[in-house]
Parts: C-alpha cells; sequence; structure tokens
C-alpha cells in the first residue's frame, strides 16, 4: 500500500494520530509496515493539517529553513539570535527558497534546530509554521507546535546527513503557495 493510501486510511479511522508513537501504533494493530513511519507521520501532518494552514494569510506564516542545507565550509551566512542570516550567494538553494518566500510575504529564518524555531514563534507569534528539515527535526517542531495550535506544513529534507543536504527546491516553492 503507498504512503498516500496509509495516510488516508488513518485519516478515514478517525483515531487520535496527534503523535508519532500514536500513528505507528495505529499501523502496527491494521498490520501495516512501519518501516517508513516518518514519512506516512510527516505526510498524516501535512494533511491533516492542509486547510487550517491554508487559511491563514501568507503575511501571518513564518518559515524554518535547517541550518543543514548551507554549503559549508564556505558559506557567508552570519550566525544571528534569530539564526543566520543568508547572503544569497547561490551556493545553495537556501537563498532561492528564502527569494520566493520573501516574495509571498514569509518570514524567513534559518536555524539550528529546535529551540530556536520556539523562541521565534514566540516573539513573532506565527498564525502558522513551514519547515524545511530533516524527518527528526520535523517531527519534533511539529508535534510542539500542534501543542500551542499552530497548522504547520513541512517538506523533508532529500538528502540528510546534518551538512550539506538538499531537498526538492520545486516541491518547497509549490508548497509555500499553498
Amino acid at each position: 500500500m503507498s504512503i498516500e493510501r496509509k495516510v488516508k486510511r488513518l485519516i478515514e479511522l478517525g483515531i487520535d494520530l496527534g503523535t508519532k508513537d500514536a500513528v505507528k501504533s495505529t499501523l502496527e494493530t491494521m498490520g501495516s509496515d512501519t518501516d517508513y513511519i516518518d514519512e506516512i507521520y510527516i505526510t498524516l501532518k501535512n494533511h491533516l493539517n492542509a486547510k487550517a494552514f491554508a487559511s491563514v494569510p501568507v503575511s501571518e506564516r513564518i518559515l524554518f529553513i535547517s541550518h543543514c542545507m548551507r554549503k559549508t565550509p564556505e558559506c557567508p551566512a552570519e550566525m544571528s539570535e534569530e539564526g543566520y542570516i543568508c547572503k544569497k550567494c547561490g551556493a545553495c538553494d537556501i537563498g532561492r527558497i528564502m527569494e520566493e518566500a520573501d516574495k509571498l510575504g514569509y518570514r524567513s529564518f534559518i536555524v539550528p534546530g529546535g529551540s530556536m524555531v520556539f523562541k521565534i514563534c514566540e516573539k513573532y507569534r506565527p498564525k502558522a509554521a513551514f519547515g524545511v528539515a530533516c524527518y527528526y527535526e520535523l517531527e519534533e517542531a511539529i508535534s510542539k507546535l500542534s501543542r500551542v495550535g499552530i497548522p504547520t506544513r513541512s517538506v523533508p529534507l532529500s538528502k540528510t546527513g546534518c551538512v550539506n543536504t538538499k531537498v526538492d527546491v520545486e516541491r518547497v516553492i509549490k508548497t509555500l503557495k499553498i
């Protein structure tokens, strides 16, 4: 069964699927493979948050991009209290993503991890949040932000590893426009 079909089936069940553990135990009960639990969980949360996220004006949304997408060691970005300040040098995809987000009206941040995400959310009080990161960081942020009523959308990295990671930029840009 495809991940999309598994997600649709989980939604049809109407069970509390607020946490990754709840999703995993439901999949196990259904006799489904849980090897792709991270992908299923993120896809499920994107589906469940779709309407709420889309209803928030872009000017009230915030974008978080994982710092691991920077091309290191040559990245000229400077660290600040609110993450890295991109110089849009073109060495990685962050500048392109941020330019598109800026055109749409997002407030964008390049962050080293979840604790900075929550600090920034406390300061700016967004009505919705969009994240580009690895599954681990996305799961942590989605879980915590959902507890305070902030709908999320996310696109996981296509190449992980904590350094010089990659994402499907076209998918990110398409999702930003939702």
